[in-house]
């Protein structure tokens, strides 16, 4: 499958109707649930572009529930009634349909229309990818050349077409949520720089929402912490009130890995072991490892420090002062600083860890 014909499939996945008619004053959501269990029960919407704040709430009867109301601006939402039954769509004015057994279905509205089509756009790409995988697993027995097929397939057809997809949602929505969506799906996928390029295409609104302004701070956090800059500094109060800093390691005279890590996160505890080899092969020859606990409970951290039997220093506690100094939105995040703490590396991991370290202490 090519990625022309990739292309071709999407079209009449984006197909946008435009609506004609004025806008409504006010929004009116019906709702549904496909039994009686909630009957009685108290929802509520909570708005994704403000951090999950309260926005409006009703009463469930029977298996229907209604909301009404009014938005100056419209808001991607959500609807968190129990484990099993919720939605996510965009809260604007006019009338909304929403069923909490399909969460990605929501309709009525124009922009609603829009981000179902947005959600079936994103189930149809991961389909495909996942029907190539197991096209690939038929195709050949030898692991190798497995990986080798999927990884041309990602970089040459899927990655393409996928970004492609994105960039019409982005397009058609610059001055509502969709358009910011779309683009922090992309951060995924694109540089940076990529991303701080489309930001000003965006409306002054919907840049201006708590969410968006908190991923251009972070993007902005990318930009003054990126390979060639000096550290940035940060304290943190321990336990029994002292304090400690990241440069009571780092710009001392060594090379230093600092691992942002937590105890819940799985591949940052399959970072460990790797960690360890590196530390015990390079700490007698001017390599030191730190640790740095983000997002995380102290006595958690403690018992897997114990657990995983890490030697290296750890910073505790640190909450998510040092994530947003540097841009970090996804852990394990290990940064190589230099002996003056100049960012040598950023976003460091495995086989390609061990090659760094390796090549700065080696031909020092």
């Amino acid at each position: 499958m090519k990625t022309n014909f990739l292309l071709t499939l999407l079209t009449g996945l984006l197909v946008f109707t435009a609506c004609s008619e004025k806008p409504a004053a006010t929004y009116t959501i019906n709702g549904t649930i496909p039994d009686n269990s909630l009957d009685g029960k108290m929802i509520y919407i909570y708005n994704r572009n403000n951090n999950n704040v309260y926005v409006d709430s009703t009463v469930v009867t029977g298996n229907t529930f209604t909301f009404t109301g009014k938005m100056d601006t419209a808001a991607y939402c959500r609807i968190d009634a129990s484990r099993e039954y919720y939605v996510n769509f965009i809260l604007e004015n006019g009338t909304i349909n929403l069923d909490l057994s399909k969460p990605v279905t929501p309709s009525g509205s124009p922009l609603n229309n829009e981000i179902a089509r947005f959600f079936a756009a994103q189930d149809s790409m991961s389909a495909l990818i996942d029907a190539k995988r197991q096209e690939f697993i038929k195709q050949t027995e030898d692991k190798a050349e497995r990986m080798e097929l999927q990884k041309n397939f990602f970089q040459n057809e899927w990655k393409p077409a996928y970004l492609s997809m994105l960039d019409g949602f982005f397009n058609r929505n610059l001055d509502n949520p969709i358009g910011a969506i779309a683009l922090n799906y992309m951060d995924g996928y694109l540089s940076p720089d990529e991303i701080k390029a489309k930001l000003p295409q965006l409306s002054e609104v919907v840049r201006n929402t708590p969410n968006m302004q908190e991923t251009i701070q972070r993007f902005n956090a990318l930009e003054q912490t990126a390979e060639g800059k000096p550290f940035v500094d940060f304290t943190i109060e321990t336990k029994d009130g002292n304090k400690v800093s990241l440069s009571d390691y780092v710009g001392k005279g060594k090379y230093t890995l600092v691992d942002f890590w937590a105890s819940w996160c799985g591949p940052c505890r399959a970072e460990t072991p790797v960690l360890a080899e590196i530390y015990n092969q390079y700490k007698n020859k001017g390599l030191e490892v730190l640790g740095v606990a983000v997002w995380d409970n102290p006595e958690n951290t403690q018992k897997a420090i114990e657990e995983l039997k890490i030697t290296w220093p750890q910073i505790l506690n640190a909450g998510d002062k040092p994530t947003k100094l540097y841009g970090i939105n996804g852990i394990p995040h290990i940064i190589l600083f230099g002996p003056d703490g100049t960012i040598i590396s950023r976003d460091l991991r495995g086989d390609a860890m061990k090659a760094k370290v390796k090549e700065v202490i080696e031909t020092k």
